[in-house]
């Protein structure tokens, strides 16, 4: 057993001067194991039976919930620290709101946004590796290279001409940047000048300036 990982590339800002394309390691998963993959080998290995497993899991999902709904942190022993991240809900247009006074929040604009675990330093001392290179390579190693920043502005432009508009979706697919970094750089070349943004947040499209 090994834990696999590969690298990936850090697209580079136009204009940035970075003569080599920055890379960085990330972990492969190769697959997700299930609660009940668990369930089955520890009681194999031990005097558990899976019903008790199940019933001992069922009953901590219960009670913590129950903790994280009071404003507790909740510890999982040998594991870390489970707590909540609320956040506002979108307006119609599916935009965060931008919120500036505490008058403008009332309880029932929030939501628990995501549930987080902290884990134990104790727990990430187990995960020794060792790490290998995998042979499962990332699609963007594999198949496909993030082009030149110059490269990107040409394509931009011929699909400009093209087409008279884009959508950061499909500079993704021009250039396959993430969307972060596409939304960045079209954001960039509209403060250069050469690019205006056209539309609403959610249906905005970038034309010729």
């Amino acid at each position: 057993m090994a834990i696999e990982y590969d690298f990936k590339k850090l697209p580079r800002s136009s204009g940035s001067g970075e003569e080599s394309e920055r890379i960085y390691p990330q972990v492969v998963t190769l697959k997700t194991i299930s609660f009940a993959d668990l369930v089955d080998e520890i009681e194999q290995a031990t005097s558990y039976t899976a019903g008790d497993l199940r019933g001992m899991m069922a009953a901590v999902a219960q009670y913590a919930a129950m903790h994280l709904n009071a404003s507790e942190h909740v510890e999982l022993e040998g594991l870390g620290t489970l707590s909540v991240s609320i956040a506002c809900n979108k307006d119609d247009e599916g935009r965060t709101p931008v919120i500036t006074s505490p008058r403008q929040v009332k309880p029932h604009h929030l939501y628990v946004s995501r549930v987080n675990l902290v884990a134990k330093p104790s727990f990430i001392k187990q995960l020794k590796g060792p790490f290998v290179r995998s042979k499962n390579r990332f699609p963007s190693n594999a198949e496909r290279d993030v082009p030149m920043p110059a490269e990107r502005r040409t394509l931009l432009m011929e699909h400009l001409e093209a087409h008279g508009c884009i959508s950061i979706s499909t500079y993704m697919q021009l250039t396959h940047l993430s969307r972060y970094h596409a939304s960045i750089e079209l954001k960039a070349f509209a403060a250069e000048g050469i690019i205006k943004r056209y539309g609403t947040s959610t249906h905005s499209v970038y034309i010729k300036a």
